[in-house]
């Protein structure tokens, strides 16, 4: 429980820190130093993004080589998965807020533009999924086929039990004979 406290602990420390340090360079760069928007934009979310990775896959690292029981190390890949794409988006968040703040356009970052893409790529399949029903009709699916082979092992060894009763002779029966 103490490592998942930890964890979650440095994570909060590295999205607070990769949004503050966008917002901070990128507001430097256009209002301090006359660059564009676009071009302090895919500077620094090209490098934080890439920090924000590495940050986040050394930390399941380092958590799945510790001596957590199995099931905090579970835990733990389950939230690396699920707190991915908001770690991601803390750089995002500070650069446009600081295009918001610079009164410029970020709709011009390529990266920016890249990361949008690709999210949507991986997310609207999955909320269609969903949304369609899809995956709701996939779980029960595989509910069906787990409960099935589930009902059948069952079955299987109620049917083995009775007639091993009926085949093996009990101690009464054995002294008749």
């Amino acid at each position: 429980m103490e490592t998942l406290k930890t964890r979650l602990g440095q994570y909060a420390a590295a999205w607070l820190g990769l949004f503050l340090l966008a917002l901070i360079v990128t507001l430097a760069g256009t209002m301090f130093l006359g660059m564009g928007l676009p071009r302090v934009a895919d500077s620094i979310l090209m490098v934080s993004l890439t920090v924000a990775s590495v940050l986040l896959v050394s930390g399941l690292a380092v958590s799945l080589r510790g001596r957590d029981s199995i099931g905090t190390k579970a835990v733990l890949v389950v939230l690396a998965v699920v707190l991915t794409l908001p770690l991601l988006w803390a750089p995002v968040l500070g650069v446009v807020v600081a295009a918001n703040f610079a009164h410029a356009s970020i709709e011009y970052s390529g990266v920016y533009a890249w990361f949008r893409i690709t999210v949507s790529n991986i997310l609207y399949p999955l909320v269609s999924a969903i949304v369609s029903g899809a995956a709701i009709a996939w779980v029960w699916d595989m509910f069906q086929v787990f409960a099935t082979i589930v009902g059948a092992i069952a079955s299987a060894i109620q049917v083995w039990a009775f007639l091993r009763r009926i085949v093996t002779p009990t101690a009464a029966q054995a002294e008749v004979l």
